[in-house]
């Protein structure tokens, strides 16, 4: 009776993202992408335990390192989620202070940066291919903000760390500075552990088994946490 309940709840989000549309743009997460293959031939997300393959629990069609890529598919015709969509930008706990930031080991400052969401955004949104790129919009002065409150001079390219969504857009979050802090990759867990337990807490809410908002809360409030109890 559960598989049969998830099959439906399955069926109904396929039918729901089938029709709903989203703004192509610059991908980093594996909630962006539908297929193992198509993550493998863009090559713009991470790659978690450095086998050359990545979004490996993504569905098949896999694509190997190396061999040629499937032939590619028209992108869908959409559109990004109006504002009035997805709500206003709502910090998880108050922003008490703006600078003088301080890391706690892989953790923000949660005085600084406390989590922030979307405050309408729903399972369905979130569970939709593309969803995660059609929002995602932080600018360089903003990550520049963010780099200054805690105190770095040196920014981090990707490799090393990145300026982070505490409450990662795929779980909806937001791109307010009250979501965003500097997260190092080492040491570990750092932020490709974290991409990890972004990309599994999605799995979770869009198979049912946790809320939109237990997902929010798990990944704000201690995510090393999170991320041990599932790793």
């Amino acid at each position: 009776m559960v598989q049969l309940r998830l099959a439906l709840a399955g069926a109904v989000l396929a039918l729901a993202c089938a029709t709903a549309t989203v703004q192509p743009a610059h991908a980093s997460t594996c909630a962006d992408y539908t297929t193992q293959a198509a993550a493998q031939k863009a090559h713009d997300t991470r790659d978690a335990d450095g086998d050359g393959l990545f979004c490996e629990a993504l569905p098949c069609p896999c694509l190997t390192p190396g061999a040629p890529p499937p032939a590619p598919a028209a992108p869908p015709a959409v559109t990004a989620p109006a504002t009035t969509v997805l709500g206003v930008s709502r910090a998880l706990h108050p922003v008490t202070k703006r600078s003088g930031c301080r890391t706690r080991g892989p953790l923000p400052d949660r005085a600084c940066t406390p989590g922030a969401r979307f405050t309408r955004v729903t399972r369905r949104q979130v569970c939709c291919p593309g969803y995660a790129r059609s929002v995602r919009n932080v600018s360089s002065s903003t990550k520049d903000a963010v780099y200054r409150a805690y105190g770095l001079r040196r920014h981090f390219d990707g490799a090393n760390g990145e300026v982070d969504h505490l409450v990662s857009l795929e779980l909806g979050g937001s791109n307010a500075r009250a979501n965003l802090f500097p997260e190092a990759a080492a040491p570990r867990p750092g932020s490709h552990e974290k991409d990890r337990l972004e990309n599994a807490l999605h799995r979770e809410v869009c198979d049912g088994r946790i809320s939109l908002k237990r997902a929010q809360r798990l990944i704000a409030g201690d995510w090393v946490a999170a991320y041990r109890a599932r790793f």
